[in-house]
């Protein structure tokens, strides 16, 4: 069978297999590909088109023209990026006559029975070319409606990110749409391009993007907070622009309705307790300098004004950070209670306030502009199931490296999203879907939960920080509480409607029972490691096939049966989980002897299939079927445990396989940059091992296999002695 990678471009051919300079390569060209850049941060009108639950926008023109006539037109327009030529797999739903036109080209043309049934989603395969890429939907209002509902087929897709057409609006989120008008208007017309003129475009759009009677008062004004409430505050923040060599001297004047205070890069330099006008001289170096103003309402009127002046006349008032579809250079943020301290370490956009009145987060002065946050790099500052295992391995590696950037990595991208789980669940609220953290915030199944939720602990043992316990809390009574069981307490995939209703899959021992050991050891409640395994030995009784001694991929309680295929990825979720439940369960566990028997006889049929150049197939008991990375790095894991921790009864034939599987990655996988091939993309399931081998491809660098592969490494070390040699070789240096 041919491999991957030619031997002299295998990481193997570069520098053996020694586990060390593996780990080191591939943590580095991960990293490097996907750099710690957390959100993009763009500007969104409220006035515009929400999203439902389900992650589709709701392009309900009849809402946003009740006066519309029958047979009069609208249109909603959008633009989308993509790196590359590819399909948005969306699904339309029709209130009334839509025509959908990507890139100027018709797409589609609603029938009868799509218009007359508004419940129900017909797949739509948006093909997008690489760069920009537009979306025009035209609508005519009937009796029966007007507009359509348009967007990600599933809301657990990952999705590109909805933009306003047209140069005035580059970078704004969300869709536009137009005015009414008695005729189509694109009919004879060409639809405008991205990058167009919205001030040539024909048509008005909305939302506005002015205030259509300006408030001159006082800087953002009521207009913004409304009439002023004693008691009450908001903050503005900007960052002003010092154009005078070295050191110069400025005049800060502040005009204010109410109490005021400015602080200058983190230094209070002035307070006001009533309304009216003060000046104040500073020395500020070149450059820019962050500027936050704490103001209060006077009688009933909010607002203020700041001016600083230098030699070169007033400094230029800059964004504070980059917010894409806004020229604004002030952020604003509530009310909140005055006595209440929001940011004790400077301003942030990360975070929520005022949680204990419904929650804050920042807006321009601009009408019903609000700040939202977008995870816009593929493999950063999102919540997923395979960057769980991702970040475990490039954590675990850091470690074994003495890698504090390693570690860092981690920690980094761990926090980019709990630091912003309040916020998420209130873009839920607020926006009717959240840009960030959306499978967090919208859990109802393991995947969304579980292995990111077991990295955040591990994570968490780190480096503490005071979103984790919160948000491991709530996961620990989804899956305790609210997850579906079936009648006997095993997790199973309820999903209605969807192909895998009602379905139990082995992948799932992964999704639950690594969180579950974890939270156990962060509360010392043992019910959560009776948990785990509990729901080990019920996936078994379902799963596992005794006579080839290893596990089908998933049971189908619609057909009453396992489907007795042995998907490779399939066994090695339950061999990792089961490794890392028995060295967590005390010696006197009443389940812990059923379960180490059954590692040893589980291990036993997996060490059988083994293929000759060290790795395992797709199908495991398919020699013909691909050689698959992520199920040979799962085993070698295992394996590599099972030794270290004295659980095998007999080690030396687990050791060598566990060694042969390490050397077949690194000489057949692992190329010398660290990319890692042949890694099966995520998976549906079959009863038919065909879909397994043919339909089932694998992917280059795919993160259902990186992490997994740097923990192989790790544990082949650690079974070894690797650390402990080095540090042995160290002391000896040292003395």
């Amino acid at each position: 069978m041919p491999h991957y990678v030619e031997e002299e471009e295998s990481i193997a051919f570069r520098c053996g297999t020694e586990a060390t300079q593996v780990l080191e390569t591939i943590a580095s060209r991960y990293i490097g590909d996907h750099p710690a850049m957390p959100f993009v941060f763009r500007a969104f009108n409220r006035t515009g088109f929400r999203q439902l639950a389900d992650g589709r926008y709701d392009l309900n023109l009849g809402e946003k023209h009740p006066d519309a006539r029958r047979g009069q037109y609208a249109y909603a327009f959008c633009k989308v990026w993509s790196g590359k030529e590819a399909f948005w797999e969306t699904a339309v739903s029709c209130y009334g006559p839509v025509r959908v036109f990507v890139n100027g080209r018709l797409l589609y043309r609603s029938e009868a029975v799509d218009e007359l049934t508004p419940g129900a989603r017909k797949p739509l395969r948006v093909p997008l070319q690489a760069g920009w890429n537009t979306v025009l939907v035209t609508a005519v209002k009937t009796a029966s409606g007007f507009g359509c509902i348009l967007g990600i087929v599933r809301s657990k897709w990952p999705s590109p990110v909805i933009l306003a057409p047209f140069a005035e609006r580059a970078g704004q989120a969300g869709w536009i749409y137009s005015g009414l008008a008695d005729q189509d208007v694109f009919r004879d017309m060409e639809i405008p391009a991205a990058a167009s003129n919205e001030t040539f475009s024909g048509v008005k759009w909305y939302p506005g993007r002015q205030w259509s009677a300006p408030e001159q008062s006082y800087g953002a004004g009521k207009r913004l907070f409304g009439r002023g409430e004693a008691g009450l505050a908001a903050y503005a923040w900007t960052r002003v622009e010092c154009k005078e060599p070295g050191e110069g001297r400025y005049r800060l004047t502040l005009e204010c309705a109410g109490a005021a205070v400015v602080w200058v890069d983190g230094v209070q330099h002035m307070a006001m307790d009533t309304g009216g006008a003060a000046e104040q001289e500073l020395a500020l170096g070149y450059g820019s300098h962050e500027v936050l103003v704490k103001f209060q309402p006077g009688a009933e009127d909010w607002g203020f004004r700041l001016e600083l002046a230098g030699k070169r006349g007033i400094c230029r008032c800059l964004q504070p950070h980059p917010i894409h579809g806004t020229q604004e250079p002030w952020l604003y943020l509530g009310p909140l209670p005055a006595d209440h301290l929001p940011f004790p370490d400077g301003p942030t956009l990360t975070g929520l306030w005022g949680q204990e009145n419904g929650g804050i987060y920042w807006r321009t002065d601009e009408p019903d502009v609000w700040v939202r946050a977008y995870p816009e790099n593929e493999n950063y500052a999102r919540w997923s199931y395979p960057l769980g295992v991702t970040l475990y391995g490039i954590l675990r590696a850091g470690r074994m490296l003495e890698r504090p950037d390693l570690v860092f990595y981690a920690v980094r991208h761990v926090r980019a999203c709990t630091g912003m789980y309040a916020y998420s669940l209130w873009e839920a609220e607020h926006y009717g879907f959240p840009s960030v953290n959306h499978q967090l915030a919208d859990m109802d199944m393991l995947d969304d939960c579980g292995s990111f939720a077991s990295a955040m602990l591990e994570v968490y043992a780190e480096a503490p920080d005071p979103a984790s316990p919160d948000i491991a809390r709530e996961v620990a009574d989804f899956m305790m509480n609210r997850l579906e069981r079936k009648a006997d307490g095993a997790f199973y995939r309820k999903s209605p409607g969807y192909y895998m209703e009602n379905t139990l899959w082995g992948d799932d021992l992964y999704m639950s029972i690594p969180f579950l050991i974890r939270y156990a050891r962060l509360t010392g409640e043992s019910s959560y490691l009776d948990e785990a395994a509990k729901q080990f030995l019920l996936f078994r009784r379902y799963l596992y096939m005794p006579e080839e001694r290893i596990m089908s991929h998933v049971y189908d309680f619609k057909q009453g049966m396992a489907t007795m295929v042995p998907w490779g990825r399939g066994n090695g979720w339950p061999a990792f989980t089961l490794s890392e439940l028995l060295e967590a369960l005390p010696a006197g566990h009443p389940q812990r002897q059923e379960l180490l028997g059954f590692f040893n006889e589980f291990c036993s049929g997996l060490l059988g299939l083994q293929g000759s150049g060290g790795l395992w197939h797709q199908v495991l008991t398919d020699p013909e079927s691909y050689e698959e990375t992520s199920c040979t790095a799962m085993f070698v894991y295992a394996f590599c445990r099972g030794v270290r921790l004295g659980l095998l009864e007999d080690p030396e034939p687990y050791m060598e396989a566990a060694l042969r599987g390490w050397a077949g990655l690194t000489r057949h996988a692992v190329d010398q940059w660290g990319n890692v091939y042949g890694v099966c993309r995520g998976s549906k399931y079959s009863f038919s091992p065909d879909y397994y081998k043919y339909d089932l491809t694998w992917s280059l660098n795919d993160t259902h296999g990186i992490g997994i592969v740097l923990l192989a490494g790790v544990e082949v070390a650690a079974m070894l002695g690797v650390g402990e040699l080095r540090k042995k070789r160290e002391q000896g240096v040292e003395q």
